[in-house]
């Protein structure tokens, strides 16, 4: 789990809705159609959903700049330091996003560049962040993929567009919806649904910056967040083998059974603001948890 993240901009990472919209970077006419009109509709009912993206070329940015079209907040999660954004030719659009509620965030410290193996670091960023995750388009093999695979790693509801088997781009959400890591999408409306996201009332639509009270975060936790939280005791100062080596004295279904597994839930809890990162890898209990 990254001990900090790199934020420019004011953006509410504890948004009412989270939307991960992700996908190739080779988009093609109709991708770029399915992407915009999915913003345009959710726009349409939930004026405060954050979009969430790696301002990438493709899907990503056409995500990004779609939302603010619609006075949308969206945030980029990129695999770099802040302090030079890649690609350079979206430099505008981060300035704009940042100015418009929205946001860059990143857990690389300033002067890093964007090498290879950041992005699929930066992909779990993604996954961890949203309620659900879209891929619009997609090759069987991909970034996109990755990020799928990681948000339902998180318990996180993941959707993808489907497209004819003869187009390469729609191979791999064709694929993740075969092998049902995802659900089919067709349309805003078929996300809405699935994950109960009701349209405000006639005449009680929201309006951005419009604050609603969410349940506790606690009550959000899973099986797996809630067994390792138990094993930390408040006040006490906790590296990740260390709640391993308890999580196997326990000897209970739901606890973790390998340092990967426990650095994952970590990363959620962190994210919850369950938990607090500190120096040195160890970790503590939030005080009220």
């Amino acid at each position: 789990a990254p001990l900090l993240f790199y934020v420019k901009g004011d953006v509410n990472l504890d948004a009412w809705k989270t939307l991960a919209v992700v996908g190739t970077r080779k988009m093609t006419i109709e991708g770029k159609c399915q992407t915009e009109k999915l913003i345009d509709d959710l726009a349409a009912n939930f004026p405060d959903i954050l979009i969430v993206s790696g301002l990438a070329y493709g899907v990503d940015i056409c995500a990004h700049r779609r939302a603010l079209q619609n006075g949308l907040p969206t945030l980029a999660v990129v695999a770099h330091g802040l302090n030079n954004l890649y690609p350079s030719s979206h430099r505008g659009t981060a300035k704009e996003m940042i100015a418009s509620g929205g946001g860059i965030l990143s857990e690389f410290p300033k002067g890093t560049e964007a090498f290879k193996q950041h992005f699929v670091q930066r992909n779990r960023i993604v996954a961890g962040l949203c309620d659900a995750c879209v891929v619009m388009e997609s090759p069987e093999k991909g970034g996109s993929l990755i990020t799928a695979g990681m948000a339902r790693d998180y318990d996180r509801e993941v959707f993808a567009f489907p497209g004819r088997s003869i187009d390469e781009m729609s191979r791999g959400c064709n694929l993740l919806i075969k092998k049902q890591i995802a659900c089919l999408a067709e349309s805003a409306e078929d996300i809405m649904r699935e994950m109960n996201w009701e349209k405000p009332a006639a005449g009680k639509r929201l309006s951005a910056g419009t604050q609603v009270l969410q349940p506790s975060l606690f009550d959000s936790l899973s099986p797996e967040e809630n067994a390792l939280l138990k094993l930390m005791r408040a006040g006490q100062k906790y590296q990740a083998q260390d709640l391993l080596d308890l999580s196997f004295a326990q000897q209970e279904g739901s606890c973790a059974r390998h340092i990967g597994e426990v650095l994952s839930t970590l990363m959620m809890l962190e994210m919850k603001q369950a938990i607090i990162s500190l120096p040195g890898g160890l970790y503590q209990r939030r005080p009220g948890y």
